[in-house]
């Protein structure tokens, strides 16, 4: 067998000039601006606790109850803000970003033999999409490498099956995984797991030199991949996983409402947290050993966001986890509006399923101090979004219509802080490199007021499923290329299949697909109807066909619309009532409206997105008009201040 294995990597190298390699971007990280970043770090450490003193000695009104409580609550919601900055600042100061990073130069002794396993997980995604994408896995050459890709299929579609053994190569395998009622689906995990352990790892051990790498049905690798990947699992023996970015052909970066692209997670984020070798893991194009996969237990089953759990139990198991900021991949990400709000759900769920697990903890107290900060971070901003933003929500409204404000009254002293704490925060979150569009770190940090009622929903459904009320199942995302496939079926179709459950699939074929008819050709209509409920558990129910724009975005318009009334008659009736004392009272009344208006433009952004046409010039367009409107009521409030307090007294009107 080893004989065998040497000649087929000998027609591997023999085939390497097939996938020729794409030129190589210009590498973006360090230089002055690494260490501006750095510099602002360090100032706004420094200016936080000087802030927050002056804010509890000199700006709450302690002698007056009702005030006192309103404005310790905003205060409070302030330093939690703060310190989930602080603990990005903490992860991003090492390295803030880095792009077209390249592989490190290793020189092995002897040419290293790895077995390469690219798993495409799939379940009712086109089959177009999906074959292409072990196409595009097929196409990976590198001279140390033996490639075989297994087409995952929790699906179980014969055509699928039919096309994949009519291709012929014997380097795509089909697999569809038997379900058994009773037996729990743990959806991609489980779907992982059973091709790792029962197929590829059925009649032997994991070795060091067995790779196992993942790509989601729509991720398409470049044939550079292993090139990049490969060298940091050659360079350090503890180096366990690789992780890459992801990138979407069907969202432009000056468009991205919904920050798809996520540059300030995959280019900063994830880069600091590599210099602490404490990555997560994003589910699809990455590379991970075997040997320490099979040690914590495959993929973990516990949580729906199963790769974030591998990360954490592999760091904390005394592994690495890499990260390689250069685009490898490239994916379609969802346009639909209820599958992009399932999508961030599911994310929030998994992050908050692992939190509430006592066994988390058991793996966490092994960390280090900084790791543990790492993975707490991932949470932690879920929390800020959930806790934060309804108080900032709600401040400059009681402000317009009660006059009772945040703070007592405005000081050269307090503005002054303010700026400082303010610009510097903005610079720790969202600052990135010029080659990245100047719209990034705004997208990244506003797009979690638009998904902060999904966040909500999101932590509920975690709580129900700790308690035991709810279970959680791992829902599949549905991309453009679903939503078209379920509207083109004929609808004689539908009327020949009316005994189909939610599953899709009558009992006959469930039972023949999933082995449980006997000798007889009978099958027992009880377990039968047991595991279609299971399938439709995980298929999420398709349901009937509904326009997402109609009925996801009812917050959205609440919130959008009643602030646009609060600003509207706010600013006319400020701007009335204090004409009489003059400009600089009337401008200084208005720093609250201003807010409110400042509030209202991520869920404008989402409107937008939901009403206007789809288009990359339109979507570009509607960010850059509201990151205009953003930075324009920013500079206004800050305006604001600054006049008062250069011409006259600094209380609010």
């Amino acid at each position: 067998e080893e004989e065998d294995e040497e000649e087929d990597d000998d027609e591997e190298e023999e085939e390497e000039g097939l996938a020729p390699m794409p030129e190589e971007g210009v590498e973006i990280g360090g230089g002055l601006a690494t260490w501006f970043y750095r510099a602002m770090v360090v100032m706004f450490f420094m200016l936080v606790p000087s802030y927050f003193w002056y804010r509890w000695l000199y700006t709450i009104e302690w002698d007056v109850p009702y005030r006192m409580y309103y404005q310790t609550t905003i205060c409070v919601a302030e330093m939690f803000g703060s310190i989930c900055v602080m603990m990005l600042a903490v992860i991003r100061f090492p390295n803030p970003w880095a792009f077209n990073q390249k592989p490190p130069v290793v020189h092995p002794r002897v040419t290293p033999r790895y077995n390469v396993h690219v798993l495409v997980p799939c379940y009712n995604e086109p089959s177009d999409i999906v074959l292409s994408t072990c196409e595009a896995a097929l196409q990976l050459r590198h001279p140390w490498a033996k490639v075989t890709v297994y087409l995952c299929d929790d699906g179980r579609d014969l055509e699928r099956e039919k096309t994949v053994m009519m291709m012929g190569n014997p380097r795509l395998v089909y697999i569809a995984r038997p379900k058994y009622p009773g037996v729990p689906i743990h959806g991609k995990a489980g779907n992982l797991n059973y091709t790792l352990k029962f197929v590829i790892f059925a009649k032997k051990v994991p070795r060091d030199n067995d790779i196992c790498m993942v790509f989601d049905a729509d991720m398409k690798a470049h044939p550079n991949f292993l090139q990049h990947v490969l060298p940091y699992l050659e360079e350090d023996d503890r180096t366990a996983l690789v992780q890459t970015p992801q990138h979407f052909f069907n969202v432009d970066h000056t468009g991205d409402v919904f920050n798809h692209q996520n540059c300030t997670f995959f280019f900063g984020v994830q880069t600091g947290l590599d210099s602490w070798r404490a990555t997560v893991c994003c589910g699809t194009n990455f590379a991970v050993r075997a040997a320490p996969l099979a040690a914590v237990g495959w993929f973990p089953t516990e949580s729906i966001t199963e790769d974030f759990l591998l990360s954490l139990k592999l760091t904390a198991s005394g592994w690495h986890c890499r990260y390689h900021g250069h685009v490898l991949t490239t994916g379609e990400a969802p346009e639909d509006l209820r599958q992009i709000f399932k999508q961030r759900s599911r994310w929030c769920t998994g992050c908050f399923q692992v939190f509430f697990q006592v066994e988390t903890f058991m793996w966490v107290r092994q960390l280090p101090a900084i790791q543990m900060l790492c993975y707490f971070n991932s949470i932690m901003g879920y929390l800020s979004t959930i806790i934060c933003f309804p108080v900032f929500l709600i401040v400059p409204v009681v402000s317009v219509y009660t006059k009772t404000h945040p703070i007592k009254e405005l000081t050269t002293v307090l503005v002054i802080l303010w700026i400082g704490y303010f610009f510097c925060l903005i610079i720790v979150v969202e600052m990135m490199p010029r080659n990245f569009s100047r719209f990034s770190g705004f997208l990244g940090s506003k797009v979690n007021y638009i998904m902060w009622w999904c966040f909500i929903k999101a932590m509920w459904k975690a709580v129900r499923g700790r308690l035991g009320f709810k279970k959680i199942v791992f829902k599949v995302t549905e991309k453009k290329g679903d939503a078209k496939t379920k509207k083109d079926k004929p609808e004689g179709d539908k009327e020949k299949l009316v005994d189909k459950s939610s599953s899709g699939l009558t009992d006959a074929e469930v039972a023949i697909m999933y082995g449980l008819v006997d000798e007889n050709g009978e099958y027992d209509e009880d377990d039968v109807q047991a595991l279609q409920e299971q399938l439709a558990e995980a298929a999420g129910g398709d349901g009937e066909s509904r326009d997402s724009t109609r009925h996801d975005m009812i917050f959205h318009w609440i919130v959008f619309v009643s602030s646009f009334i609060v600003a509207v008659a706010g600013g006319v009736s400020k701007t009335l009532d204090t004409l009489q004392w003059g400009w600089d009272n009337t401008v200084l009344a208005n720093i609250s409206v201003a807010w409110v208006i400042i509030n209202m433009v991520p869920f404008g952004m989402a409107l937008g997105y939901a009403y206007l046409p789809h288009s990359k010039n339109m979507h570009g367009l509607l960010v850059s008009l509201s990151w205009t409107f953003y930075a324009m009521c920013v500079l206004f409030c800050v305006a604001a201040m600054l006049t008062k307090i250069a011409y006259g007294n600094p209380k609010f009107m």
